[in-house]
């Protein structure tokens, strides 16, 4: 999510390329973190060294490398006898990623009002309209997160905040998760979308003020949602 310079203190390390391996032990992480987050893997979905290795075309010692950026990540959890198995998220988790997101994501849509310059929401304004509303409309949800995927990449490179790009970085990946299981909730995804294009339009009249509380509510609606029907998605 972030294109923010990687800062040691706040953000996991990444795994460094090894000389002889074909493929590049950041984009073997970055596959597994997608992998992950769009329950290609679900929970408790084993993840063994030899088949990482053989798939990737990359040493054990790098695949070791790319599980323990995973187990810090806390995507993932090293078990003696059972090997590496996708974390489950439980609730108090979920609701404390709710939490940090909210003041997070605010804070980045206040900085990214008053940074970006005139124009730079139209693209997201129309991904966020009338196409979008069929395609969920049809029961199709890819396109509404794939637009939440790009509407954080632009935010972050205009809130051109370091930190907060850092800690949502290592956050994503799990909130990811709970985004996806959220957004299958029956209307969820229309009301979402309502509620974006809202807060863009906003954005685009630099109304910062309204624009990071729309984000907030936002947040905390989704939260509700989820504890309306946690029973069928934790």
């Amino acid at each position: 999510m972030s294109t923010a310079e990687n800062s040691p203190a706040v953000r996991p390390p990444r795994p460094r390329s090894k000389r002889g391996d074909a493929g590049s032990a950041d984009d073997v992480l970055d596959q597994l973190r997608r992998r992950i987050s769009s329950h290609v893997l679900p929970p408790g979905s084993r993840i063994q060294e030899t088949e990482l290795a053989r798939e990737f075309d990359i040493s054990r010692a790098r695949v070791r490398e790319v599980l323990g950026a995973l187990e810090q990540r806390g995507l993932i959890e090293r078990i003696p006898n059972r090997g590496a198995v996708v974390m489950r998220l439980e609730p108090k988790e979920v609701f404390e990623i709710f939490d940090v997101r909210e003041v997070l994501e605010g804070l980045c849509i206040r900085r990214a009002t008053i940074n970006a310059p005139d124009g730079a929401w139209d693209g997201l304004l129309e991904t966020f309209g009338e196409p979008m509303r069929a395609a969920i409309e049809e029961g199709g949800i890819e396109q509404y997160l794939d637009g939440l995927d790009e509407l954080r990449r632009v935010v972050i490179q205009w809130a051109d905040n370091t930190h907060a790009a850092n800690f949502l970085d290592v956050i994503f990946d799990k909130a990811r998760v709970i985004a996806q299981r959220v957004t299958l909730l029956p209307g969820r995804a229309e009301a979402g979308r309502r509620m974006h294009q809202e807060m863009l339009q906003c954005m685009a009249r630099r109304d910062a003020d309204a624009a990071e509380r729309l984000k907030r509510e936002i947040i905390r609606s989704a939260r509700e949602w989820l504890e309306r029907y946690r029973h069928f998605v934790l």
